[in-house]
C-alpha cells in the first residue's frame, strides 16, 4: 500500500512536470508565430536581406539603416568565425590594424552568435542575423511569460503580458534603431526568473540556472551586464531586508555568485589581462561624453509617454514629444512602457502591493537610476542630482553611458505586476465572466500596439573588387574610413576577410599606430608633407610599410573628393617610387595593390600625441611646438630589446623649462631645456613594436597663437649603434 502511494505521488509529480513543459512549449510556439507574423515577409527573404525594422513610421523616431544593422551583422559573422576556427572571440586583429582591439566591453552579443551558429553554418550570416531578430521578439516575450507566471500563475495573463512587452514601444524602439544587442533583451527577464526561483529554493539546478543566466547576461552585452550588476545588488539587499531567514538566502546567493564567477572565469581573466586597453569611462571623459550620458537618461514621465509607433496617432505624438525632449536623442531616451501594461501594473499594485513589495522596491530603485545624473521633467533639466551620478564615476561602469537602459528590468517587473493585476480582475468576476478581462486587455493591447504595414529590408552588395582581394591576403585600407560611424568597411570585410585600417565599434580604442605618418596619410587621404621633425624620405616610408604592411588600398570614388584621391596617389607614388597604377577600377571603386618591402625593415621615429602642426621659420627650418605632454614614437621591427641612441634637438618657450623624459613607464631624467636650441642625446632600450618617449614640460600662454605651449622640437632621430657595428 505504501509502495503504491509512493508510486502514485511520483506519477503525479512527473505528470505535473510534463504539463508544465507542455504549457511552456505552447507559449514559446505562440511567441515564435507572433515573431514571424510581425516580421512578415521576412521568412521569404531570410537568407538574402537584412531585416531593418518597421516601415511607414512618421518622423525621425526611426533610425533603421545599414550602419547599425551592418555592425551587428559583422558581430554575428566575427563571433561565428572565431568559434569555428577556435579563435579568441573577445579580441580581434581584424580591426584597427595593426593594433587590434578588445571586445570585452563592446556590444558584441556573443550568445546571439552562439545560439544562431547552426543557422550560420546552414545559411550564412544574413540568415543568422535575421534569426536574432525573430528570437528577440519570441524569447523576450517567453522570458516575460516565465517570470510573470511565477508570480501570477495561469496562462493567458502571463502570455498577454509577454506580448505587451515584446511589442511595446521601448522594445520596438531598439529594433527601429537596429540595436540588435539591446533588442535581444530576453536575458533580462530570464535572469529575473532565475533569481526568483533561487529565492524559493536553493537546489543545485536553480543555482546553476541563475549562474548560467548571469554569465549569459555578462557575455551578451556590456550595457546589460552593467544593468544586471546593479539589479542584482538591489535585488539581494531588498530581499534580505524583507525576509527573516536571511542566512539561508545568504548561502544561496554566495553559491550563485561562486557559480557565475566560475563560468565567467576565462572571460574575467581576459578582461584583467587587457585591463590597460579597457575604457574606464569617467577618467577618460570629455564634454561630449558628459552630454551623451545626460541625454541618454529617461525623463521622469518617460514611462508614460504614448506609443509613438502607432500609425493612427504616432505623428501627433511625435509633434508633442519633440519639443519636450528637444535635447534628447530618441534612440536613447524613449522608454515608453505602453498604457495597457502600466494600467494593469497599477491595478496589480493597488490590489496586491504587499505581495509585490519586493518587486516594487527593486523597480522603483532601478527607475530612479534610469533617470540619469540629473532629473529631467518633460525635457527640462532640474539639475537635481540623482544616484546615477555616483555610479557613473565607477571605472568600467561609466563606459555603459546609457542610464535609460535600466528601464528594461523595470518593464519586466511591471509585467509581473500587470499579470497580478489581470489575475486579480479575473478572480473578482464570476467564473462565467473570467475570460472577459483577458479579451478586453487583448483588444486594448492590439489597438495600442498596432504596427504599420510596411517592413524595411536591407539588401547587401558584394562589390567584385573585394572578391579579388579575398584571394590575396594582406591588410586593407578601405577608403574613406569609418570616421562617421558607418559600417561599410565591416560589410566589405565579411567579403575579403582581411584586416582593415580603422573600424566601427561602440567604444573606439586609442589606436596609436594611426599616428604612423604613412598610415595616417593613407587613412585620411591628406597630403603627406615632404618632411617633418622626423624623416619622411622614401627609405623611411618603406620601413613604415614593412613595419605595418598595408597591401590593399581601395577607394570608393563616389564617396571621396578628387583632391583626396590626388593626395592618395601622391603618397603611394612616393612610397612605390613610380606612379601608382590601379590594379582594378570600375565606376565606383579603385584598387591599388602595394609592395610590402619585406627587406626594408629598420627602426624609425615619428611624432605622436601632443604636438601642434608643422611650421617653418624664416630660414625654412621645420619645427613643432608641444603641449604639456608630447610623445615621439620609436617603432622597432626587432624581436629583442636593443639600445637606441635618440637625438632630440629642442628649445623652450621664453624661459628654461625642466622637462621630464619618460620611456617604458620609467623616468629617465629631467632635461633643462633653454630657449636656445640644443641637441640632447640619450641611450635608451627599445623593445619590439611601438615605444613612446614622453616629454612633460610646464606650459605658458602664447598670445600670438592663442595656445598653451612648452617646448619646440626641430629634429628628432634615432640610431642603433649595436646594429651598425654588426653590419660592419
Amino acid at each position: 500500500m505504501i509502495r503504491a502511494q509512493h508510486l502514485f505521488r511520483e506519477y503525479t509529480v512527473a505528470g505535473a512536470r510534463v504539463r508544465a513543459v507542455a504549457v511552456d512549449l505552447l507559449a514559446l510556439t505562440c511567441y515564435l508565430a507572433l515573431a514571424l507574423l510581425v516580421t512578415w515577409p521576412l521568412a521569404l527573404r531570410f537568407n538574402t536581406e537584412l531585416f531593418g525594422g518597421i516601415d511607414n513610421i512618421p518622423g525621425r523616431f526611426r533610425f533603421a539603416g545599414y550602419e547599425e544593422a551592418g555592425l551587428h551583422l559583422w558581430r554575428v559573422w566575427w563571433v561565428s568565425e572565431a568559434l569555428l576556427h577556435a579563435v579568441h572571440p573577445f579580441w580581434t586583429d581584424l580591426l584597427f590594424y595593426p593594433d587590434g582591439v578588445q571586445l570585452y566591453v563592446q556590444t558584441l552579443s556573443a550568445p546571439n552568435a552562439v545560439i544562431t551558429l547552426p543557422i550560420y553554418l546552414l545559411a550564412g550570416p544574413v540568415a543568422a542575423f535575421n534569426t536574432v531578430i525573430v528570437l528577440g521578439f519570441a524569447l523576450t516575450g517567453f522570458g516575460i511569460f516565465l517570470l510573470a507566471r511565477q508570480y501570477a500563475g495561469g496562462f493567458w495573463g502571463p502570455l498577454l503580458c509577454g506580448v505587451l512587452v515584446t511589442l511595446g514601444p521601448f522594445h520596438l524602439g531598439q529594433l527601429q534603431n537596429s540595436h540588435n544587442h539591446l533588442f535581444s533583451m530576453q536575458w533580462i527577464p530570464f535572469y529575473l526568473h532565475a533569481l526568483t526561483l533561487l529565492d524559493e529554493r536553493g537546489s543545485r539546478w536553480r543555482i546553476g540556472y541563475a549562474s548560467g543566466m548571469a554569465a549569459l547576461v555578462v557575455l551578451s552585452d556590456w550595457y546589460w551586464a552593467s544593468v544586471c550588476g546593479v539589479l542584482t545588488i538591489v535585488w539581494v539587499i531588498a530581499r534580505l531586508a524583507l525576509v527573516r531567514e536571511r542566512w539561508v538566502l545568504v548561502q544561496r546567493y554566495a553559491l550563485f555568485a561562486a557559480g557565475a564567477s566560475l563560468m565567467l572565469l576565462p572571460f574575467l581573466a581576459g578582461m584583467i589581462a587587457s585591463r590597460t586597453l579597457l575604457p574606464v569611462g569617467h577618467s577618460a571623459r570629455d564634454e561630449i561624453w558628459e552630454a551623451y550620458v545626460r541625454y541618454s537618461s529617461a525623463d521622469l514621465f518617460g514611462l508614460f509617454f504614448p506609443n509613438v509607433y502607432n500609425p493612427l496617432w504616432g505623428a501627433q505624438v511625435e509633434q508633442i514629444l519633440r519639443p519636450i525632449a528637444a535635447p534628447f536623442t530618441p534612440s536613447v531616451w524613449y522608454v515608453a512602457a505602453g498604457w495597457t501594461l502600466t494600467t494593469l501594473a497599477i491595478i496589480g499594485v493597488w490590489s496586491s502591493w504587499q505581495r509585490a513589495l519586493h518587486l516594487l522596491i527593486v523597480g522603483v530603485c532601478l527607475w530612479v537610476i534610469a533617470l540619469g545624473p540629473t532629473l529631467w521633467i518633460f525635457g527640462y533639466d532640474s539639475n537635481i542630482p540623482m544616484p546615477y551620478a555616483l555610479l557613473d564615476r565607477i571605472p568600467l561602469f561609466g563606459a555603459a553611458r546609457k542610464p535609460a537602459l535600466f528601464v528594461a528590468p523595470v518593464l519586466a517587473l511591471l509585467s509581473v505586476l500587470a499579470a497580478i493585476g489581470l489575475e486579480e480582475l479575473r478572480q473578482r468576476l464570476p467564473s462565467l465572466w473570467r475570460a472577459a478581462p483577458v479579451v478586453v486587455v487583448a483588444a486594448l493591447g492590439t489597438f495600442e500596439l498596432w504596427l504599420p504595414a510596411g517592413r524595411v529590408f536591407l539588401p547587401l552588395e558584394r562589390p567584385p573588387v573585394y572578391e579579388q582581394i579575398a584571394a590575396r591576403p594582406g591588410a586593407v585600407a578601405d577608403l574613406p574610413l569609418d570616421v562617421l560611424e558607418t559600417s561599410r568597411t565591416l560589410r566589405n570585410q565579411m567579403i575579403h576577410g582581411q584586416p582593415i585600417i580603422g573600424g566601427f565599434i561602440a567604444r573606439r580604442p586609442a589606436y596609436p599606430s594611426f599616428d604612423i605618418p604613412l598610415i595616417r596619410a593613407i587613412g585620411t587621404m591628406q597630403e603627406l608633407p615632404d618632411d617633418d621633425i622626423t624623416p619622411l624620405d622614401r627609405t623611411t616610408l618603406m620601413a613604415m610599410q614593412c613595419f605595418a604592411p598595408v597591401r590593399h588600398v581601395v577607394v570608393r570614388t563616389d564617396l571621396t573628393t578628387q583632391r583626396e584621391q590626388n593626395n592618395l596617389e601622391q603618397t603611394l607614388t612616393r612610397l612605390i617610387g613610380r606612379p601608382a597604377v590601379p590594379a582594378y577600377e570600375d565606376a565606383a571603386y579603385r584598387w591599388y595593390e602595394l609592395p610590402l618591402f619585406v627587406d626594408a625593415c629598420h627602426p624609425f621615429m615619428y611624432p605622436g600625441k601632443g604636438w601642434h602642426a608643422v611650421e617653418r621659420n624664416t630660414e625654412m627650418v621645420l619645427y613643432r611646438w608641444a603641449d604639456a605632454e608630447s610623445q615621439v614614437i620609436i617603432a622597432s621591427p626587432h624581436t629583442t630589446s636593443v639600445p637606441a641612441l635618440v637625438s632630440l634637438r629642442l628649445a623652450a618657450y621664453q624661459t628654461t623649462r625642466p622637462t621630464e623624459l619618460w620611456s617604458d613607464n620609467r623616468l629617465w631624467g629631467v632635461l633643462g631645456i633653454s630657449p636656445e636650441p640644443r641637441t640632447f642625446r640619450l641611450l635608451l632600450p627599445v623593445n619590439h613594436g611601438v615605444n613612446p618617449i614622453i616629454l612633460r614640460a610646464p606650459t605658458a600662454p602664447d598670445p600670438a597663437s592663442n595656445r598653451m605651449i612648452s617646448i619646440v622640437a626641430f629634429r628628432v632621430s634615432v640610431a642603433y649603434p649595436a646594429l651598425t657595428e654588426e653590419k660592419r
